[in-house]
């Protein structure tokens, strides 16, 4: 296991906040997500205008090298986190392209930063996570 993930294994407040530009809206997550040595896993509600929807999601961790591997369920390759305090990682899925930048602030808490832009999308997340 990575010292990166050793240092992440447990429970997540996250508040997560979505600048749809093609939309142009603003949508917002409040959960909780959970890290384990093998699957980052993420539930909560997703917020937009008067509108309230469950939501989740969930990648497989696995060791790649000296990185930790995060994958989609079908396995396929998501990003790769190494043990910079801040990270640069990117994604092409599909005609989207993911920009995003990860930071690692303390054992306590990290944020992620992504820059989408597709044929149908066009957005800025920002999301923070504090240990439970």
């Amino acid at each position: 296991m990575s010292s990166q993930l050793k240092l992440f294994l447990g429970t997540w407040e996250v508040r997560r906040r979505i600048i749809d530009r093609f939309n142009r809206s603003l949508i917002t997550f409040e959960g909780q997500a959970s890290v384990t040595p093998v699957q980052f896993e993420e539930h909560g509600d997703t917020r937009s205008d008067n509108v309230t929807l469950r939501s989740s999601r969930t990648y497989r961790l696995d060791d790649a090298d000296d990185d930790l591997a995060v994958r989609f369920p079908n396995l396929s390759e998501f990003i790769r986190i190494g043990e910079g305090a801040s990270q640069r990682v990117t994604h092409l899925c599909g005609p989207d392209f993911y920009r995003g930048r990860l930071f690692f602030r303390s054992p306590n808490a990290w944020a992620e930063m992504w820059h989408v832009r597709g044929p149908r999308k066009h957005y800025l997340s920002l999301a923070h996570y504090r240990r439970a």
